[in-house]
This record gives C-alpha cells, structure tokens and sequence, in this order.
C-alpha cells in the first residue's frame, strides 16, 4: 500500500515530545513493507490527525494507532468500498480547518511540516472509505438486542434521569441503544484490529 494512502483527521495539541525539529528521521515501524517513519507520526500528531492516548506517552500512543491505521487500510483496499464524493471530502477538510483555527494556521502547520492540502484530503478520503467499509461489513453485529437494552437500563439507571426526573420510555430507549450499540463497535472493531495484527507483519526497529 503506498504511503500517501495513510493520513487521518481531527486536531490535537502537538506533544513537546513528537515537537523537537533537532530530532533526526528514522523508521519507527514497517508494517507489511510500509513504512512509518519518525516524520510521519509527528506531522500527524501536529496537524491533529493522529490523537495520542490520553496519559500514554504521546510518540508511542500516536505509533500504535499508525500501525492500526496501516492495517485497516490495507484491508480496506482489498474490498475496494465507495468512492466518498467531494463534498464529503471538502466539508470535513473545512471542519478540519476550523478546528486548527482557521485556514491561513491549517496551511501554516502544513508548510512547516512539508505537506500539502492534496496530502490531507487524500487522509479524509481513506477515513471515509474506512467508514464505509466498517458500516458494510459490521453493521449487523454491531446491533443491541433488546434484551441488551434492557440489561443495559437495569445497570446504569442514573444515566436515565435528567433534572432529577426520569426520561420518557422512547427517550431512554433511545439513550441505552446509544451506549450499548458504541460499546459493542468498539468492541468489534478492537477484535478486528487484534486479528490484523496477528496475521501482519510488524517490525519495529531498535533505536540506535
């Protein structure tokens, strides 16, 4: 899979840590003969498309999902989903640009770090197509029963009140499939990744 085909979106605060411009390049991982390189998670990280784990140490966090990233990719290709449309494509590049303060700092963050736009809208593409591909292939399981609402309810009754009075039955309905049906995607999508990982190969090379 070629490299341009792996960048994300959202924006964070870049990590001191993935910030020092002094830092020599080097291959932090090859996944599947991609390589992911020093560079890569950094710029990432600073224009907001790679989120470190909260708490974790921000160069790792950022190098898991990276691999995570290159994994899905790769089998998303595979299956060849939809063709997001343009407009799909501009307005979250435009919502991009707004949380990182604008176009004029978006495009700044980009130069410094010697990308283009091309580079990010070709991230946004490979997001949405990775959408696609998830609400294609597990949809299905990722549907709550109702005895999974009910359960669901009886466990978590303080997330059924609202100012101290209890949501109406269709209201609460609507909240527990909410929850259940986000837990079971994580889920789904956390036993994906595992199988990718253990069918792919990942090198990680030691630091010299």
């Amino acid at each position: 899979m070629p490299r341009a085909a792996g960048w994300l979106v959202a924006l964070c605060v870049l990590a001191p840590a993935l910030a020092r411009p002094d830092v020599i390049d080097r291959v932090l991982a090859i996944v599947q003969d991609h390589l992911i390189t020093l560079s890569d998670v950094r710029a990432s990280v600073a224009l907001g498309l790679v989120r470190p784990a909260e708490g974790a140490d921000p160069l790792e966090s950022a190098l898991e999902r990276w691999i995570d990233r290159v994994l899905m990719l790769e089998e998303v290709e595979r299956y060849a989903p939809r063709e997001p449309a343009p407009g799909e494509v501009t307005a979250a590049l435009d919502a991009l640009m707004a949380r990182a303060g604008g176009p004029e700092a978006f495009r700044a963050t980009l130069v410094a770090y010697g990308f283009d736009e091309s580079w990010v809208r070709q991230w946004i593409r490979a997001d949405l197509r990775t959408q696609s591909y998830v609400e294609q292939r597990f949809a299905g399981t990722m549907m709550p029963t109702e005895e999974e609402l009910e359960n669901y309810y009886r466990q978590h009754p303080s997330e059924f009140v609202r100012d101290g009075q209890p949501l109406t039955a269709a209201e609460a309905q609507q909240r527990a499939r909410e929850r259940v049906t986000e837990a079971r995607r994580t889920a789904v999508l956390r036993d994906w990744i595992e199988g990718l990982r253990r069918r792919a190969a990942i090198v990680r090379p030691t630091p010299r």
